[in-house]
């Protein structure tokens, strides 16, 4: 039964492609093969906002959107090491030295200008649907870096990180609408992208992580909600412009901006 409603599924997502707009925009992916994205080409410059969830410990992706657009990039993550991680890099990139980034087949960052370090801005802060404190689950594999304010993976070790709504946030940052915004968040992204839609945020690009398309699910109506949280996506005025090929990671435009 689940193998069925799996390839019902994949065939769903696939047709929720808009290939009308796909055929007329531009798609780029960047960062590398493990921590990139794929966005509209183009849609961004040095004035745009940029809020990326979800950092862990490969951020190519963060530093190739302000290489290339040279825009701020806002870099939201509780966890000790992603935090650690961010600092080291902007420390490597004004120092000059090499920053080892697994999964390339360099084994490091490339080389970035200087002005490239005070682009990153790093908010050790979580995101959830109240401000509070709550328990961030680690995961099973001790040497792995992702956290769950869900307990995705189901383990009982935990750190305690503080959390906020996205709205908040902004707010503190003077910020009105989002550009960009990338939410990989391992099963909190479903609480998160319902405070947008309560608050009412302007997102012009938003790229997803379904952290329940892998091997750890909640329970087993993971389908259902990943479902549920795309079409209300659709209501408000999104488009599914691309979608990665093992099914995790989606790309939505607004239709404001197309």
């Amino acid at each position: 039964m689940l193998k069925y409603l799996r390839s019902r599924f994949y065939k769903w997502t696939e047709r929720k492609i808009n290939v009308s707009i796909q055929a007329l925009l531009p798609l780029e992916r960047l960062g590398t093969a493990y921590g990139g994205w794929i966005i509209p080409e183009g849609m961004l410059n040095s004035t745009s906002i940029v809020y990326l969830v979800g950092a862990g410990e490969d951020v190519s992706f963060d530093v190739a959107v302000a290489g290339k657009y040279g825009c701020a990039v806002h870099i939201v993550d509780p966890t000790p090491r992603a935090v650690a991680h961010v600092q080291q890099l902007q420390n490597s990139i004004r120092t000059g030295v090499d920053m080892p980034l697994a999964n390339t087949p360099s084994g490091k960052y490339p080389s970035y200008p200087l002005e490239i370090a005070d682009l990153l801005h790093i908010h050790p802060i979580g995101l959830w649907s109240e401000t509070t404190t709550l328990r961030f689950f680690k995961p099973e594999n001790e040497a792995h870096i992702s956290h769950s304010l869900v307990n995705l993976q189901k383990t009982e070790a935990f750190i305690e990180v503080p959390v906020c709504r996205l709205s908040e946030l902004m707010q503190k940052e003077r910020h009105t609408h989002i550009d960009l915004l990338k939410i990989d968040i391992e099963g909190a992204e479903y609480t998160v992208l319902q405070t947008i839609l309560e608050d009412k945020i302007p997102v012009n690009v938003l790229c997803i992580e379904y952290d329940e398309s892998h091997a750890n699910h909640l329970d087993g109506g993971y389908i259902g909600r990943i479902e549920a949280s795309l079409q209300s996506l659709e209501k408000v005025g999104f488009k599914v412009v691309a979608r990665e090929p093992n099914c995790h990671n989606y790309t939505l435009v607004h239709e404001r901006v197309l």
